[in-house]
């Protein structure tokens, strides 16, 4: 298979996984031509969203009251963009009687959704597990006798496969009140290939010396041998950490950390590992949310500014097109084509993302149109010059995409690196635009160096030089 075959099939694999990504609608479908956009998850500015209040319980702390709101904020927003809302909005408010966080989020259809959404709103803290079952504890007396002996308490859990199982948990480790480990401060939560046992694995750190210290203890009180593993001294041995009152991990302890350095294996598949990593890595909240109130928030902006603003857009492109055809004839064809293909793919990536267009997004949408456009300009007056020396149409257009692609991907990468800093250091809608500004660029870059080069090898027999009052026009 030739060059020119690869490219039409590597094009035809990506539109057609980007066009399923926009038709295949996995929930509720728009009427008439919306219908195309029912994938796509709308902000709070477009579409509104569910908007949640919370009160700060401050009794449970010492800290000074703004301290501990600005932390609450902070892991709240951790949370919200590592679950891929970075358009969900935060406030803050001081009342008589208190101090409340306000969560708004975008295309959420109800408060229960929501929630969740935020992630749990509880504490975490790492147990000892004592015992375990799969049938409801609060039904047989004798499981709850056991609970009552131990002082410890059954907890719903996530065992292997997903199955529900209920842990006896207790936080005193060992039934040693010194021996506690609650609301640690984690950090370099990353995931990583397991070589040894399969599967993905969890490495994390404690950032306080108290805690290193706390967790150097407890692993030297649970560990177990290899040759312990499944006996009934070593399950009532197990470290659980939970969160919100649900055992989000139950394991082994195979030797004493004594730096803060731990290692979560389990054969893990790498949407568990990335459900565990994602609970360390969201933080722990200094305080306890008790719900206020909860319900609908109606879109931000108007109608009539959602629809000028899209109808600005599209009188945009309409006009970008007439240019590109009316200064380059064949290849402006080409370059609306181009355009036509690139914003059928980001809709179609964004679809299969899930992530949230809004109003800068539109922006990120239509400056990634002037990159598109931009980087056909570029090739176009590579190929140009090649036709002026007296070259034949793929002759001029092999060598115009050898001189311009270094500066094609030169000029791109660039741009996906400032919108890289943007999402690392931004939050809420600058991420937004941040991810469809990436995305878009990604996609002009593979528009004009593959599709682009496909469409002018097809038409190369219309593609030839004319005399203009101004110069040359190909």
């Amino acid at each position: 298979m030739n060059a020119q075959r690869w490219r039409a099939l590597i094009v035809t694999i990506v539109i057609v996984f980007a066009l399923w990504g926009l038709l295949w609608v996995r929930g509720e479908a728009l009427p008439g031509w919306g219908y195309i956009f029912s994938n796509i998850k709308l902000g709070l500015d477009i579409k509104g969203g569910v908007r949640l209040e919370y009160k700060i319980d401050l009794k449970e702390t010492a800290k000074n009251t703004t301290d501990v709101v600005d932390d609450v904020y902070t892991v709240l927003r951790e949370r919200l963009d590592a679950a891929g809302y970075t358009e969900a909005t935060l406030k803050k408010a001081y009342k008589e009687n208190g101090a409340f966080i306000v969560v708004e989020i975008p295309s959420a259809t109800n408060t229960t959704q929501a929630e969740k959404l935020i992630g749990s709103t509880g504490i975490l803290y790492f147990a000892q597990i004592l015992d375990e079952t799969y049938s409801d504890p609060t039904k047989d007396p004798e499981l709850m006798n056991e609970a009552r002996r131990y002082r410890a308490m059954w907890l719903k859990g996530r065992g292997r496969d997903n199955e529900e199982v209920w842990y006896l948990i207790r936080k005193e480790i060992m039934g040693r009140r010194d021996l506690v480990l609650v609301s640690p401060k984690i950090r370099n939560v990353r995931i990583a290939p397991d070589t040894r046992k399969g599967g993905y694995k969890i490495t994390f750190e404690l950032v306080n010396r108290d805690d290193i210290r706390m967790f150097e203890k407890i692993t030297s009180m649970l560990v177990v041998n290899d040759s312990q593993i499944g006996s009934g001294l070593a399950k009532g041995k197990r470290l659980a950490i939970v969160l919100d009152n649900y055992v989000q991990f139950a394991g082994y302890v195979m030797s004493r950390i004594p730096n803060g350095r731990a290692e979560i294996t389990g054969n893990f598949s790498i949407d568990e590992a990335r459900r565990l990593a994602a609970i360390l890595r969201s933080g722990v909240l200094p305080a306890r949310l008790i719900k206020v109130s909860s319900g609908w928030v109606d879109p931000t902006l108007g109608k009539d500014i959602i629809n000028a603003s899209l109808k600005a857009g599209v009188w945009g492109i309409i006009l970008v097109m007439i240019y590109m055809i009316a200064f380059y004839g064949t290849m402006g064809v080409v370059a609306d084509l181009a355009l036509i293909y690139n914003t059928f793919l980001l809709f179609g990536i964004l679809a299969w993302t899930g992530s949230i267009l809004t109003l800068p997004g539109i922006a990120g949408i239509i400056l990634t149109i002037g990159t598109t456009v931009d980087g056909n300009i570029i090739i176009y007056e590579r190929i140009k010059e090649e036709l002026r020396a007296g070259k034949n149409a793929k002759t001029a257009i092999n060598a115009g995409f050898a001189r311009s692609t270094i500066t094609l991907v030169d000029a791109n990468l660039t741009t996906i690196i400032a919108g890289l800093v943007l999402y690392y250091f931004g939050a809420g809608t600058i991420r937004g635009f941040a991810i469809t500004l990436i995305i878009g660029v990604i996609g002009s870059l593979f528009v004009n160096l593959v599709f682009t080069r496909l469409m002018l090898e097809v038409m190369s027999g219309a593609i030839r030089l004319r005399k203009t009052e101004g110069g040359v026009k190909a």
